[in-house]
């Protein structure tokens, strides 16, 4: 466990620090949503959960180039629409197991109930494709397109990072990266 945890700290220093090597303290951030480090003791998980919030944080306060005021907003709406999403996923997995559920039905496939849960997915994607267009235009209060972008860029590979590890370490995907502070 403690070669794990090294690793998921050297991966995210090596993350944050970036290029140029250069360090900005932004301060931590926010706990949020499902988390990546399950299967741990619950004091290790949140030091390595505070450690991955704090070293993507600096990372992107420095690659933006962001002011402490940006920053500030930044983080308000990042915490905003992560409540939104994460409320989003419970409710897109709930019904994702309804549907898997109501066509496992060997007896007799209830149409209604596939209807439904068909429809409460499409929904889902109107929501999530809502989502992304309010926290794009309250960014774009505060930010430039172009930080906008390398801000959205910076979350993917940070995600895509975590559920890697996730993978090789066998517990399945997880959820969105955690939200900024």
């Amino acid at each position: 466990m403690l070669a794990r945890t090294s690793a998921v700290v050297l991966m995210l220093g090596a993350f944050a620090s970036g290029a140029d090597g250069q360090r900005t303290d932004s301060g931590p951030l926010r706990p949020g949503g499902r988390g990546g480090f399950r299967g741990q003791p619950p004091a290790e998980r949140q030091l390595l959960q505070r450690q991955v919030r704090q070293a993507f944080a600096k990372a992107v306060r420095r690659q933006l180039n962001l002011s402490d005021d940006q920053m500030r907003k930044l983080q308000s709406v990042d915490l905003k629409y992560e409540r939104q999403r994460v409320a989003l996923l419970r409710d897109e997995r709930q019904a994702r197991l309804g549907l898997k559920g109501a066509m496992d039905d060997s007896t007799s496939v209830d149409q209604a109930k596939v209807e439904g849960y068909l429809s409460q997915l499409v929904k889902a994607q109107r929501t999530r494709a809502d989502l992304l267009e309010g926290e794009q235009k309250e960014l774009a209060g505060f930010l430039n397109p172009l930080q906008r972008a390398k801000y959205f860029a910076m979350k993917e590979r940070l995600n895509r990072r975590m559920q890697e590890l996730a993978q090789e370490a066998g517990r399945g995907p997880l959820g969105p990266p955690p939200p900024l502070d």
